[in-house]
């Protein structure tokens, strides 16, 4: 069999799969709320499209639409063939500030073992995966794409299972800890035990986005053993420009955590192991990442604000809780501009919490200018619980 052949008989395959799966998927069911969405592809020159809805779903191979929505172009034979199947491993966007038009995606073909002044490291080799066309006034996040089953369950492939990650707030009204507030607790607990620690001098969020707001240098922290593999020269997978990183000390690692607070940033900390894949390190459970993250800039949000719905590890404390007083609140806006999680709406001009979307980051009480928003941890105890929680998830010793 030609391998064109070949691939005619997958792209056929994948277009008839679809529609038992958009009947059973669960999650593709809340996805949807928002579509219908017409896609047409061109897969090695083959013509196909679909047409997901919300009561329906339809398909053609070897046809075009007049109007898609959107265009996915797949010219690389290997990489059709491994999604096509399913067997495609970690693939990542090439990051832009905004996806007007258009947007590629790339692979990864593996990784290779250097020798570095700082011992072996492993660089990863990527090749083309995927290009979307669409119209040149719209923006298109890539994450929309996870919204179809085909590309969330690649998503899932990257993710894996076991991970957990946790915004920490550095809010005043949470109550002190040896004279620092209280969160600071946390940081302090890891960053202590931690047994190498390594630090990005560059924020590839914020460096791609061209971030106005927040200082780029302030770039996130890898904590624990697995650090020694990490490639210093180059620590974010896809960034156009370089992200260097270097050893840091506990002293140094403390000082970033609160010139992260001092900034208005809030700090992620967990597992996960697409960071860990990022970094060119294999996920043991022996590296721990901690993010600064930003309102406009943030990764997480745009995975939240334009991905499925299933994709997000990312927990609120237990215990930590965020009111409006509505007494105080003027309708004035400025806590919806600085939530990026959907946590925060309007509803007859006065400010209320969605708790289901809510991580508790806690930017509303300190952006909110009539002090109309508070946020409390009911006991304290719930802070050395989340150390415990954090520590059955990944080792830093």
């Amino acid at each position: 069999m030609s391998e064109s052949k070949d691939i005619e008989i997958l792209f056929k395959s994948m277009l008839v799969e679809q529609e038992e799966v958009t009947k059973q998927d669960e999650v593709y069911q809340k996805d949807i709320e928002n579509f219908p969405l017409k896609i047409q592809w061109n897969i090695k020159g083959m013509q196909g499209y679909q047409i997901f809805e919300k009561d329906n779903y339809s398909y053609k191979f070897g046809e075009e639409l007049k109007e898609p929505d959107i265009t996915l172009v797949i010219e690389n034979e290997n990489a059709a063939r491994l999604f096509l199947t399913g067997e495609m491993g970690d693939y990542s966007t090439i990051p832009k500030n905004h996806y007007i038009g258009t947007f590629e995606l790339i692979y990864t073909v593996g990784w290779n073992e250097i020798e570095t002044e700082n011992g072996w490291k492993n660089k990863r080799t990527t090749e083309p995966f995927l290009t979307a066309h669409f119209d040149k006034e719209k923006e298109i996040h890539p994450f929309f794409l996870t919204k179809l089953p085909m590309f969330r369950k690649l998503r899932e492939k990257v993710t894996g299972k076991n991970n957990f990650a946790v915004y920490v707030p550095i809010n005043k009204s949470l109550g002190d800890f040896e004279n620092k507030v209280l969160p600071i607790k946390i940081f302090k607990h890891f960053i202590d035990k931690a047994c190498s620690i390594v630090m990005e001098d560059i924020c590839g969020c914020r460096l791609v986005h061209k971030c106005e707001h927040h200082d780029v240098s302030l770039g996130c922290m890898h904590m624990g053993a697995d650090t020694s593999r990490i490639d210093l020269e180059d620590l974010e997978r896809g960034i156009p420009q370089k992200v260097p990183g270097r050893y840091a000390t506990k002293e140094e690692a403390l000082e970033r955590v609160q010139l992260a607070y001092d900034s208005g940033l809030i700090p992620l900390l967990g597992r996960s192991r697409a960071e860990a894949i990022a970094s060119g390190v294999t996920d043991t459970g022996r590296i721990l990442s901690m993010c600064f993250c930003c309102s406009c800039c943030c990764v997480n949000a745009a995975l939240l604000q334009n991905g499925s719905s299933s994709l997000s590890d990312l927990s609120r404390i237990e215990g930590l809780s965020v009111k409006v007083d509505e007494n105080l609140c003027v309708g004035c806006g400025d806590c919806l501009d600085v939530c990026v999680f959907k946590g925060m709406e309007m509803h007859d001009d006065k400010a209320i919490v969605n708790q289901e979307y809510c991580l508790g980051c806690g930017r509303c009480e300190d952006t909110c200018p009539n002090g109309a928003i508070s946020i409390t941890i009911d006991d304290s105890t719930y802070v050395d619980e989340l150390i415990r929680v954090i520590e059955s998830y990944a080792d830093v010793s």
